[in-house]
């Protein structure tokens, strides 16, 4: 009885082994397999994010005037047709203003100091196809910014703590399309109207700050009409 209990075990075992490698080498359940796995993939909605910044940025920053903008964004979706971004800046000098100085041969002790920053946030809504899903294809977007800017003309000036202060607000509805999965990588190329508000202060000392008149710095600069494009590069994860 336990002999025959014994060749039962090893037939069962024997059995099993055999179904198992059989499964592991059939090409026809491989291929089932990765087909459910795939098809559930695809109704499954996995909100990617996106690593993003705007190199045509770091030559203006165009919101305050002489300065580049080092911008870092982060785009996540909020559902199928929608996303949240949310970029921060820091504002420097332009390379612009640096080879000025530079030609110029102003002494160092002269040049401009100039630091700030800037916040912008957009919600995106995409108009998509069967195939895509944000952040991907065509979109509309209200985006809202904030930048502040000090800019001291001279070393004694800055350490001084005396500087013009650049304030600008705006808020406007873009267009855009953004096309990725290229090795992971993403273009984003937007426009767009809106409402700017650019405020100039003057600070002297610890507590000596007023507002300045900016009729000076032409209609453009002064005019509540806005106009913003770019074109932002990234890497999805």
């Amino acid at each position: 009885m336990n002999q025959k209990l014994t060749y039962l075990f090893l037939f069962v075992a024997l059995l099993l082994h055999f179904t198992a490698t059989a499964v592991a080498t059939d090409t026809i359940y491989k291929k089932r397999i990765q087909k459910e796995s795939s098809d559930l993939r695809e109704k499954m909605f996995l909100p990617p994010l996106v690593i993003k910044t705007c190199p045509t940025a770091i030559l203006s920053g165009g919101v305050v005037p002489f300065t580049a903008e080092y911008r870092l964004m982060m785009e996540i979706t909020s559902g199928k047709r929608q996303s949240e971004q949310l970029a921060v800046s820091y504002l420097g000098k332009s390379l612009f203003v640096k080879a000025v100085e530079n030609l110029a041969n102003i002494p160092h002790n002269e040049f401009y100091k100039i630091n700030g920053w800037r916040v912008q946030y957009e919600h995106k809504f995409y108009w998509i196809g069967r195939r895509h899903y944000a952040p991907y294809g065509f979109y509309f977007a209200p985006m809202v910014s904030y930048a502040n800017a000090r800019i001291s003309i001279g070393l004694q000036r800055y350490y001084n703590d005396i500087y013009y202060d650049f304030r600008n607000f705006n808020i406007d509805g873009v267009i855009g399309v953004q096309a990725g999965k290229i090795n992971r990588l993403t273009i984003d190329i937007y426009a767009g109207l809106g409402y700017k508000s650019n405020k100039l202060y003057y600070h002297s000392g610890s507590r000596n700050t007023y507002q300045l008149d900016t009729e000076d710095f032409g209609d453009i600069y002064n005019s509540h009409l806005n106009a913003v494009a770019g074109i932002n590069l990234g890497y999805s994860f």
